[in-house]
């Protein structure tokens, strides 16, 4: 079971069971949805400052070694 946690404009963080995942939208042009998951750190981060959003998700962007527009996750009612 999904339990939202933080949501913002450009994104949410939701735990499932022990672990975070952070949802956003990676499309540059048109929407590229995705579910990544975060650590425990990360999450404090995004919690101390909603700033730091940005900067988590571009730390796992570079991480995974994605591009811009590569989805993994679509939002319900989409």
């Amino acid at each position: 079971m999904n339990e939202t946690i933080y949501e913002l404009r450009h994104g949410q963080v939701v735990r499932r069971g022990d672990r975070y995942f952070v949802r956003y939208d990676a499309g540059s042009q048109a929407n590229a949805w995705r579910e990544d998951e975060i650590t425990e750190a990360e999450f404090q981060q995004v919690m101390d400052s909603p700033r730091t959003l940005y900067d988590v998700v571009i730390g796992i962007q570079r991480r995974l070694g994605l591009d811009a527009n590569t989805s993994n996750w679509t939002p319900p009612n989409a």
